[in-house]
């Protein structure tokens, strides 16, 4: 009886601090991006959709360290600031140098896109063009942080619908005109033009003068946000390095290109629905920041998370193992072969539903950063094994065992250490 009044009680303090509003835009923004992905899915023809893919899936682990991490915190010591000025000066501070950082790596970026791309050389026009992403999400990300860090999380959800409308609009108008480079255009240009008009509007950068930081703050800044994106870096990577490595072990550039689409198709379901505990997450970060050392509150906090989410993924498993041919179908009847991938994508669901998701924000929330990349690199490093070994004996699916088993080893080992940290409290 006390665990249905704890999960009731916890569920309505998530409504209570605007989690629903939160929640919405997450599923607002997965059913626009879905939408244009199954639009672009069936306005692109197989082979440039996969270019693209590739593409796309080596900045998207790229994207964890634009700014070199910096913006990261602003999440982090932003809620802890004791001053509207100082949550002001670090804003700017972040702001102007992550800028600056973001141009650094996609300059990189543009040297090193040869390189890269060797496995499918037709995808290098598209990398560069996706690089900018660094930059316009950089921008996008920092000033939404900006209003979470203020409590603001029903401003923070109209700002995402407003991305996301526009997004679909965009996505679909350049996509039919001009393809490949008219869905990467409208990628860029979205989240680059809410940002301008926020701080036209809003003036955020005018508001506090230069900051009087320490050195040795600003070094912290710059650590935090290093380490923090590093952790980030490397969870991408356990989403994304089987992709690479389809690439790396499969020799023939058809083959290759075929086979990224059937995987990257397979898993945008399976992977869209981790908006759910990411929605409560969002909606609870600051408040987590703020009682980072507060042991009653995390463990109260955590019962009742792995309550509510261990009943929720154990459904969502079940409805995806079970209608797995009929969502493939949804893409046509090229893709229907990857419909096994989607049960085995469902079981790796359940870990991070309940471990990996609250686990490793947790690690962020209290500061131990460096332990969170330090773990996340080592589950990378066993991913790439796993991936050799996998993807070469059993081909793609070889690919979704690896990250399903991952997602759930990393997120057990965070709660291993995350028990250590509430242990170091008493």
């Amino acid at each position: 009886m006390n665990s249905i009044i704890d999960i009731k009680s916890f569920i309505n303090g998530f409504f209570k601090r605007k989690g629903a509003y939160i929640l919405f835009s997450i599923i607002f923004n997965k059913v626009i991006t879905f939408t244009l992905s199954f639009y672009v899915i069936h306005q692109l023809a197989t082979q440039e959709f996969g270019n693209i893919s590739y593409a796309y899936n080596i900045i998207s682990f790229i994207v964890p360290f634009m700014g070199f991490g910096i913006y990261q915190s602003l999440g982090r010591f932003g809620p802890i600031s004791k001053s509207q000025q100082n949550k002001n000066q670090l804003f700017k501070f972040v702001f102007y140098r992550g800028i600056a950082a973001s141009v650094i790596i996609i300059g990189v970026v543009f040297l090193l896109s040869g390189l890269i791309t060797s496995t499918l050389p037709k995808s290098q026009s598209y990398l560069i063009w996706i690089s900018f992403l660094v930059l316009s999400l950089f921008i996008f990300e920092t000033i939404k942080i900006y209003y979470r860090i203020y409590g603001l999380n029903k401003f923070f959800a109209y700002l995402e619908i407003s991305h996301s409308i526009l997004l679909l609009i965009s996505g679909v108008v350049l996509t039919y005109f001009f393809d490949g480079l008219g869905y990467i255009s409208a990628l860029l240009i979205s989240p680059l033009l809410i940002s301008l008009y926020l701080l036209l509007k809003h003036k955020i950068l005018s508001k506090t003068g230069a900051n009087n930081f320490s050195k040795e703050e600003k070094s912290t800044f710059w650590k935090y946000g290093f380490f923090t994106s590093l952790g980030g870096l490397t969870s991408k990577l356990l989403f994304t390095i089987d992709i690479l490595m389809i690439g790396f072990l499969i020799n023939s550039e058809a083959d290759v290109a075929h086979n990224v689409a059937l995987y990257k198709v397979a898993s945008i379901i399976p992977f869209s629905l981790l908006f759910i505990p990411s929605g409560f997450i969002q909606t609870d970060i600051i408040k987590l920041t703020q009682e980072y050392q507060n042991k009653t509150f995390l463990k109260k906090y955590i019962v009742n998370y792995m309550k509510v989410f261990a009943i929720v993924s154990i459904i969502i498993a079940f409805g995806l193992s079970f209608f797995s041919e009929f969502i493939m179908s949804m893409f046509g009847s090229e893709y229907q072969s990857a419909s096994n991938l989607i049960p085995v994508f469902s079981v790796g669901i359940i870990g991070a539903f309940v471990f990996r998701n609250l686990f490793g924000n947790l690690m962020d929330a209290i500061g131990w950063a460096k332990v969170s990349a330090i773990t996340s690199s080592a589950a990378l490093i066993l991913d790439i094994i796993l991936n050799y070994f996998l993807v070469g004996k059993y081909g793609i699916i070889g690919a979704a065992y690896s990250t399903s088993i991952l997602l759930w080893v990393s997120g057990l080992a965070l709660f291993l250490i995350f028990i250590k940290y509430l242990k170091s409290l008493d």
